[in-house]
């Protein structure tokens, strides 16, 4: 009788043990709307270099190309020209990140649930933590003449979330008059 109890309590602690290969975020841990922003340049003046072209590959994600697209804005704001032939800069943008999962509170309007009560069942929201970098680098020598860096949550609801990028961006090419 006591290898049967034995036996039945080592089944129930090993089924209760739970391996899972995703990361999840803590829910007392609040996440901000912002990236970690850093610029590095060299000392050398952009003025006279106005003339851009966007490096893109055949098979790039969507991310990516969305990447390309809000930097190649914030550069026509700020008075650099995209042309097709001998451009005087390179430009490109990189994402490095990992997946991961935020347990979020769910809210039903089941039977007996209300709106915001503690017993709605809860969900995993998918997301991206990574690094952005945006780079310029001169046409001729394909050295890197400035590159700025943004750091965080890179999604919001699985997708890109654009209005983080902008803003971060914002402050980023902030000095490339």
């Amino acid at each position: 009788m006591k290898n049967l109890l034995f036996v039945g309590l080592a089944l129930f602690v090993f089924a209760s043990c739970k391996v899972s290969d995703s990361v999840t975020a803590d829910n007392q841990k609040t996440f901000t709307d912002r990236l970690d922003y850093d610029r590095i340049s060299k000392p050398i003046d952009l003025s006279n270099k106005r003339t851009f072209q966007i490096i893109s590959q055949t098979a790039t994600s969507k991310d990516i190309r969305q990447l390309n697209t809000i930097f190649e804005q914030k550069l026509l704001e700020n008075g650099f020209r995209e042309v097709a032939e001998n451009p005087e800069l390179l430009v490109q943008s990189v994402i490095a990140s990992i997946n991961f999962e935020k347990e979020e509170l769910g809210y039903s309007s089941g039977v007996g649930l209300t709106g915001d009560t503690p017993y709605s069942p809860a969900y995993q929201v998918p997301g991206k933590y990574g690094k952005v970098i945006f780079l310029i680098q001169d046409s001729q020598s394909h050295e890197v003449l400035w590159m700025g860096t943004g750091t965080g949550i890179l999604t919001a609801n699985g997708v890109l979330n654009t209005q983080v990028l902008k803003s971060t961006l914002d402050e980023l090419v902030a000095g490339l008059k």
